[in-house]
């Protein structure tokens, strides 16, 4: 076997479930090479493969060491690299992290060979199981360090998940802080930064306030973090779009790391290469594909790990879109999941049978048709592949499943059925009535994900919509929030929700910002007309943000049709219409 070979496996040590690509840039060989070499180690039984499928990624191998090989690998000075099987079984279940991280990585060693100045010593996936004395903060995902001049620059990475709750980040810069000023081998003020690969702008920006806010409430000076966006990267990590959390502007990474030049003080254990390839296996392991089918279909010794590693590589693209969606939205019905997965009935079907056979949805109710929600294991694998722990993201997270056998409170949203439902039916008719050059429903958040804080006579309160979403039409955006009134609330509670939204409509057009519609959905026109009594005592100058209209007329005409009562007319016309002077179109987005 050959040195580039020897190198393949030296980077499946440290970075597990690797593509051609990954492997290519990494050892600076030809894919065509890389496949070959690849094929020897599997004949060797030393690489093992599996093929995920997952809307986050495409659907290429990936490659990992054998168990045999990791053995093999393993020796005292390999101690921080993630060789025990339960660390494959991590990486296996937080796949889409697993593969965001390894793609960085690739990149930033190619952007490394191309940078005369500075170098890249090396980089590896650090394990999951951590000793109260590591000498990594907690959570973080790997490590490496840059070769700058004659001084190192070394840093963490932690891959930011899009589903993860804002509790979670802000546990993670807790611990973080606390391993900065504890007893650890850098020093309090070496601590090497931690990069965040995030999945938004957004998501900086809450980064920033986590590790901000943090620091005043301990009169500590900020984390060293750096933050980029991860569709930014492309295939140049390493430039200028880094930056930290007090400040907003954009630097090269090198530019970055490179402000504290002074050479460190510790230097971690790095794991060593392999010279040579080890020996041909003795004995085959079962292929991951193989174990993960038959852990999935009899799953009564395996652990809870074992069990959400299985489940993630034999669970199909359109069954996590499927378990994603039913977290965000329950209670909806097979043909509503045709409608919002964009998929033909018969393959929404197929998604269903195979989620039920595999313990991760179950109907709720006893009204035909079904209403299906997430069980426990669904909650936990989605737990698993975000990376928080299952009652941080219970509690936290916009995501709905029944409890347990242990027992537990049945979950709002799926509480109120008749509510829910109704709710739900409103957005999927949204998705159904969609005309040639109409109105397009871009964006549904559910209740939970709809929240707004907002300052009213100096205090802070919550606006808790039913939902919300955004539209285009007539290329302009039209955000909206949504309350579906079943006719059971008390006219004071109508009153005092009307009331809370017209604190918000003032609070927006005090400071410019535009303002969404309120769509109030009710039951009979008495009803509707008790509201715009109500809302004309409550709203006062607002009420022009709210349309109104009856269930029964979006039922037989749609949202798109002409259903919606405004403040100005007493007939009925179509919302949206013409855009108002405070919406805003796609050219002033940008």
């Amino acid at each position: 076997m050959t040195v580039p070979t020897v190198n393949l496996l030296n980077w499946l040590a440290r970075l597990p479930f690797l593509t051609v690509d990954d492997l290519a840039l990494l050892t600076g060989s030809p894919a065509p090479d890389v496949e070959t070499a690849l094929r020897e180690l599997a004949r060797a039984g030393q690489v093992d493969s599996i093929t995920p499928s997952s809307p986050e990624m495409a659907s290429t191998r990936l490659f990992v060491l054998t168990e045999w090989a990791r053995r093999q690998t393993a020796t005292g000075k390999q101690v921080s690299l993630p060789l025990n099987a339960r660390d494959v079984f991590r990486r296996l279940a937080s796949l889409e992290a697993t593969v965001a991280l390894n793609v960085f990585a690739a990149g930033l060693v190619t952007a490394s060979r191309r940078t005369p100045d500075a170098g890249l010593d090396d980089l590896w996936t650090l394990p999951r199981s951590r000793s109260a004395d590591a000498w990594w903060p907690p959570g973080v995902h790997a490590f490496g360090s840059f070769r700058i001049g004659t001084a190192h620059a070394p840093f963490f990475v932690f891959v930011d998940r899009a589903a993860a709750p804002s509790a979670h980040r802000a546990t993670l810069v807790a611990g973080w802080y606390r391993f900065r000023e504890g007893p650890q081998p850098w020093g309090t003020g070496d601590v090497p930064p931690v990069l965040i690969l995030c999945p938004g702008p957004a998501r900086e920006d809450a980064w920033s306030q986590h590790v901000l806010a943090s620091a005043d409430r301990r009169r500590l000076p900020p984390l060293r973090v750096l933050m980029a966006t991860r569709a930014s990267l492309g295939d140049r990590p390493d430039g200028p779009h880094w930056r930290p959390a007090d400040g907003s502007s954009r630097a090269s990474l090198i530019e970055r790391l490179g402000v504290k030049p002074a050479p460190t003080k510790y230097s971690p254990p790095h794991p060593l290469r392999l010279a040579s390839c080890p020996s041909e296996a003795t004995d085959r392991a079962t292929p991951l594909h193989r174990w993960a089918q038959e852990t999935a279909r009899d799953r009564r010794s395996a652990s809870r790990l074992e069990l959400f590693a299985a489940l993630s590589l034999m669970t199909s693209e359109v069954e996590k879109r499927l378990l994603d969606c039913l977290g965000r939205h329950p209670l909806l019905t097979e043909t509503e999941l045709a409608t919002v997965l964009q998929v033909q009935p018969r393959v929404a079907t197929l998604a269903l049978e195979r989620a039920l056979t595999n313990g991760l949805i179950t109907t709720f109710g006893t009204t035909a048709p079904a209403h299906y929600c997430l069980t426990p294991t669904a909650l936990g694998l989605l737990a698993a592949r975000d990376e928080v722990p299952v009652r941080r993201y219970a509690r936290h997270s916009s995501v709905t499943a029944l409890p347990g056998a242990h027992g537990g409170r049945v979950p709002t949203l799926v509480h109120q059925f008749e509510h829910t439902v109704g709710t739900n039916s409103f957005f999927v008719s949204w998705l159904r009535h969609v005309r040639g050059g109409g109105p397009r429903l871009v964006t549904w958040l559910n209740a939970a994900e709809s929240a707004v804080r907002l300052e009213s006579a100096g205090s802070r309160r919550w606006l808790r919509p039913d939902g919300s979403g955004t539209l285009i039409a007539d290329h302009c955006v039209r955000r909206f929030f949504l309350e579906w009134d079943r006719g059971t609330e008390r006219l004071q509670v109508i009153a005092f929700k009307l009331a809370r939204y017209g604190e918000y409509f003032r609070s927006q057009s005090g400071h410019g910002k535009d303002i969404p519609t309120l769509l109030f959905v009710t039951t009979t026109p008495q009803r509707e007309e008790l509201t715009w009594r109500v809302g004309a005592a409550t709203t006062e100058q607002s009420k022009q943000y709210l349309m109104t209209t009856t269930a029964s007329l979006l039922e037989r005409l749609g949202p798109f049709g002409a259903v919606w009562r405004s403040h100005a007319q007493q007939h009925r016309t179509r919302w949206p219409g013409s855009a108002p002077e405070h919406e805003y179109s796609l050219e002033d987005r940008r």
